[in-house]
């Protein structure tokens, strides 16, 4: 069972955070677009977690994949990231939700999983620090 299902339209974004993520211990599915990420959810997998950048272009972003998402499973919990800070304008959070402003460093992504009690699975590899 994957920990960590992050949603992110860039390549190359998507690829370093799975990559930070697996070796900071999280077993990691990726999705590279709204649609890919309820197929993947709408298939049985459960996570620990959604990390998911907001602005992910047609037909869904990741408020509107989430709110999917939670539909089936209210309980779980997100982290959004975003580059525009005027996606957070008005918008309340619970405590299931954290949200980040890119760019980021690896040490922000690892605080908002452990405040939301998210553990890896697996042994993470030392020395690893990114920013994103």
């Amino acid at each position: 069972m994957p920990d960590v299902l992050v949603l992110e339209d860039d390549e190359l974004v998507l690829d370093m955070t799975v990559q930070a993520l697996e070796d900071a211990g999280y077993s990691v599915q990726m999705a590279e677009n709204g649609p890919e990420a309820l197929r993947i959810l709408d298939g049985g997998q459960t996570f620990q977690i959604i990390v998911a950048d907001i602005n992910l272009g047609e037909p869904m972003n990741g408020f509107q994949v989430v709110e999917r998402a939670r539909e089936a499973r209210p309980a779980l919990k997100v982290i959004f990231y975003s580059g525009i800070p005027a996606n957070w304008n008005g918008r309340q959070f619970d405590e299931t939700v954290r949200h980040l402003d890119k760019p980021f460093h690896l040490d922000a992504l690892l605080k908002a999983m452990d405040e939301l009690k998210v553990w890896p699975s697996q042994p993470p590899l030392l020395g690893q620090r990114s920013t994103f």
